[in-house]
């Protein structure tokens, strides 16, 4: 039973056995760890796999990428639970940032809180679009931006933070929107 998360600079994916307290860089895990992992998402979340052997290749020697990258989008804290049993069964989680990397490829949105059109209004926002002329870039009224803008900081957890517009912007460059 293991635990994936990042550390505490999200520079690395940590994978820590619960039973154990083993804990290994996801890069560190034996080769059968990740074809196993590789195998699992193939099975369980087989649209998400086929977007990811799109984008990394088909073949055993690209396991690690795919299982590397769909762990960055579905793990992300410390926080006790099982992410994957014993079986390779695993529980993705709300991760901190729900669109987490690269965004504008398939096998995030899969996995993603934000919807297809909230990640559009972000990306324009944080481009220093005002509510209107996001709507009128979109074909899309003033008031549903709005809503979209509400929506998104509730996702996001940015409700009631004293700057939510610069938090917003920050979270678009650092997720490379």
């Amino acid at each position: 039973m293991k635990e994936l998360y990042w550390n505490n600079n999200n520079s690395m994916m940590i994978v820590e056995d619960l039973v154990s307290g083993m804990i290994k860089r996801i890069d560190e895990m034996p080769a059968s760890f990740i074809q196993s992992f590789d195998a699992a998402i193939a099975t369980q979340r087989p649209e998400t796999y086929k977007a990811l052997c799109f984008e990394y290749g088909l073949g055993p020697q690209f396991a690690f990428k795919r299982v590397f990258q769909f762990s960055a989008c579905n793990f992300s804290q410390k926080d006790g639970n099982v992410d994957i049993d014993e079986d390779f069964n695993f529980i993705t989680e709300i991760v901190a940032c729900p669109i987490r990397h690269r965004c504008n490829l398939p096998y995030c949105r899969f996995e993603s809180e934000l919807s297809k059109r909230e990640i559009e209004v972000v990306r324009l926002f944080a481009q220093g679009f005002s509510e209107a002329l996001i709507a009128d870039q979109l074909f899309i009224s003033p008031a549903t931006v709005h809503n979209h803008i509400t929506n998104i900081y509730r996702k996001l957890n940015l409700v009631g933070s004293k700057h939510p517009d610069r938090l917003l912007v920050t979270y678009v460059l650092n997720n490379k929107l």
